[in-house]
This record gives structure tokens, sequence and C-alpha cells, in this order.
């Protein structure tokens, strides 16, 4: 297994094999609307090792800080959106407060928290409170939500927001029909919201009506805070549900547009990442029109969460491989229960694909499970990558056909109709993981995906 790195590059199919971004990485302040006021740019930031309550900056680019003092404007995207996965990376000092506002009005706080027992809707991960003037005082304050755990990181230490948002809807009159919600809102790999419903700004946030779509806000007035590796990727329209009916995974409608991105590890540039996949509707194939003796690795990961279904394709290597794996045997993965989508090595369960392999079971990155053999729970030790044996070898020359069966915290493996492995008691972030975006792998080797088929079902 390798080491995410964050830094991505996101395709999107439109239709047949035309590729286009659909993750924006937030590279520069040319990304954020004017004014910006003190608002600069360094290559890395910390905390004075004497004073805890300032930073201290080398000059270059990549992160983004909010001046000197840490006392000027808040600043905005250029773009505007509506449902997002947002991955955000922050470092503040001492006593410092910020937020960030999802369509400039909904706040999720940032705050040096750590250490508190118990946290509040101004701690760090809180859904900060609206407000109403007209109200008594004591009043004027209300529905905000606090974190249900604090996930805090000590002074000094870079920490990491993944939250999947979604906007307020709306009918064809203007008139609200949906509220806005948190989704899931990760802080250092724990679980502290979902779907936690907003029904307006929330304080500080916008005093405006709300919109169903509208740029990103980034607080720069409470004191000093830096931001890097700031990734937005789009969740705009998706899939409705058909129960009992086997649908294309990776289905791209005139209605709704395709149902996944293609993210790619490391400095790949888009030239790259348009031959690292191509999908033509039937099949998915990998590193296939890859002319590099290296490639990176990547994902083509889905829009939609989905919580419990059967799936099912078929997949074929190829002769190629690329280095780094030159020397080593074909390896890929279905990867499922991904509670974000921003990675190409998310936080998942995986469903092994690699040669004298296929069926194994991987728990990455923070999500676990059990394994289930004879009606006897196995347990499985919690690491960042742990593992359990298929239990027969059922690949074969040629084409495999993969099942998933998938029932919220459980699921069933099976190669080629014979079942190989079990799983049960997933759990991601403190909570039990119960569904997540699917996604498909492609590491340094020639992989065919076809058939990819989907069938929700109720549990």
């Amino acid at each position: 297994m390798n080491n995410l790195k964050l830094s991505v590059l996101v395709l999107t199919i439109l239709t047949g094999i035309n590729l286009s971004f659909s993750q924006i990485k937030l590279k520069g302040l040319e990304d954020f609307r004017t004014p910006q006021g003190d608002w600069f740019e360094v290559k890395s930031v910390e905390v004075d090792s004497v004073n805890y309550q300032f930073l201290n900056f080398k000059k270059g680019a990549g992160v983004f800080v909010n001046g000197e003092i840490g006392k000027t404007e808040h600043i905005e995207t250029q773009e505007s959106y509506g449902d997002v996965e947002l991955h955000i990376e922050f470092l503040l000092p001492k006593g410092s407060n910020s937020g960030i506002y999802f369509q400039s009005r909904y706040e999720i706080q940032i705050f040096d928290s750590y250490g508190k027992d118990d946290v509040a809707y101004s701690d760090c991960g809180g859904i900060y409170q609206r407000w109403d003037e007209s109200k008594p005082k004591g009043e004027k304050g209300y529905e905000g939500i606090s974190p249900r755990v604090n996930a805090t990181l000590p002074l000094g230490e870079w920490q990491t927001y993944d939250i999947i948002f979604r906007a307020p809807k709306f009918d064809q009159n203007g008139n609200k029909i949906k509220n806005a919600m948190f989704e899931k809102v990760v802080l250092n790999g724990q679980i502290i919201h979902e779907n936690k419903e907003v029904t307006g700004a929330t304080r500080e946030g916008l005093d405006a009506a709300e919109v169903a779509f509208a740029p990103l806000r980034l607080q720069g007035d409470h004191g000093s805070i830096a931001f890097r590796n700031i990734l937005i990727r789009k969740l705009d329209n998706t899939r409705e549900t058909k129960l009992n009916t086997w649908v294309d995974l990776f289905e791209n409608s005139e209605k709704t547009g395709p149902n996944y991105d293609f993210i790619v590890n490391g400095d790949a540039t888009e030239q790259e990442a348009n031959t690292m996949f191509e999908y033509n509707g039937k099949e998915l194939k990998a590193m296939y029109k890859w002319k590099k003796t290296a490639a990176p690795y990547g994902v083509a990961i889905t829009k939609k969460a989905y919580s419990s279904y059967d799936l099912k394709f078929e997949f074929k290597w190829g002769e190629r491989k690329f280095e780094p794996r030159l020397d080593k045997i074909r390896d890929a993965g279905l990867l499922y229960h991904c509670p974000v989508g921003s990675y190409a090595w998310p936080s998942s369960l995986e469903y092994q694909i690699q040669e004298d392999d296929c069926g194994d079971l991987w728990n990455i990155l923070g999500a676990h499970c059990d394994v289930l053999k004879d009606g006897e729970i196995q347990k499985i030790e919690k690491r960042s990558y742990s593992s359990s044996k298929k239990w027969t070898n059922e690949e074969k020359p040629g084409w495999n056909q993969v099942l998933l069966q998938v029932r919220g915290d459980s699921a069933k493996y099976y190669l080629n109709e014979v079942l190989i492995n079990e799983i049960t008691n997933a759990t991601y972030g403190g909570l039990s993981l119960k569904s997540g975006f699917i996604a498909l792998q492609a590491e340094y080797s020639e992989l065919i995906y076809r058939e990819i088929k989907i069938k929700e079902v109720q549990f």
C-alpha cells in the first residue's frame, strides 16, 4: 500500500471518453474574489516556539495566511457551489478563531479547543449558531450544534476537515423545499456530524436570502489562521435511488450528468490523466493509453454514496506493468464505503483485486471491520492498513466475475460465483460505517473493468 498524497487531478466523464475537471484545487489567491484584505501566500507556516499566539512563515506559495496580525477581511472563492465535498487543512496559533462558511452562509467553526472535555457549537467542529437581533437578550442565538466529540489536535499541528455539504433546494418558483445540510463532517479522521440540517445562515454568515449556488468563504477577522490543500469536489445532481433494479454504476445521463470522477495521484498533467482512464459506457480501461514507463495510481469514484446493494462486474488484466511495480504482481481493488471521495487512496473497505489474492479484505486508513466465517466473528487488529485473506482461490485466466453484496455494515465477497470472504461490524471515525462512495482502482497495471452494474436494495 502507498501513502496518500493530496495533490490530485480529478476528471469527470461528460460523454463517451471526453473528460473534464470536476474537482477544483484552490492553488492561489487568484482563485478568490477581491478585495482580499491582508491575505497572502507562503510556502510553510508554524506556530512560534516562544509566543504561541503568533505564526512564523517561510516565503513561497501554496499556503494562505490572513495577514501578519490575523485581523482582515474574509475571502470568497471566484466560483459558486451547490452540493460539494470539501477537503481543507488548517493551522492556528493559541487562542485563535476562524471558520469555513459554505455558500458564504453556513459556518463550521475553527477554534483552539484542544483538551476541552465538553465542547459547544463555538468550539472547533461546531456548526455555529444562528442569530436574531430582534429576540430578547439571552435568546438571540439559536440552533448551534456541538460536535459529537472533541477531535481537535494539539497546538501547532496541521488539522484536516473533510466535509460533505448539501445546499438548500428550491422549487420552480424559488420557494425553499429543503434546508441546507451538513451530510458528513470529519475532523482529523473522526466523524463529528452526520445529516445535520441548518434552517438558515449562521451568525456572521452572509446576510442575504438563501440560494442554490454561492461561493465558499474563509473567515479572516477573528485571529491568525493558515489554510492549505483546499480541494472542492462538486456533487450536484446526485442519482435517484432505483430499488431492486440493475443500473450502470457509472451512468452518464442527460439529466444528471456523470456519476463519477477520476482522481489521479501526484503531479500528473491533464493530458496524462486523460490517458490513465477511459470509459465508453461499457468498459472502464485503465493504463492502456499510458506511454511512460512510470505511472501514478488513481480511482474512478462515484458521486453518489451507497448503503445496501449488490455490485457486479468483470475484470481482466492487460499485459503491461509500470514503475514502481514492474517486478511485482498486478494489483488493483474495489473500494467501498469510502466516507469521503477527494482522495486517490481514500479511507475505505477493500475487495482486493490482485493476482492470486483476489478477494482479500483490506481495512484502509481508519475504516475497519471484522470477518464473519462459519457464523463466528474473527477480530482484525486495528491499524492504518490491516487485512484478512480470502478463503479460497477462485481466480482464473482471462475474465473474472466479481459480486459484492453490501448490507449496511456487512458485506459478502464472491468471485466467479463462489463466496470467498465475509465482513461485518464496519466502523469509521468512531461510528458504524453503513454507507459511502464506491471506487475502482488503477495501480500501475493495464486492467479492464466491464459490465459494472449496481442494484440498490432495501435493508
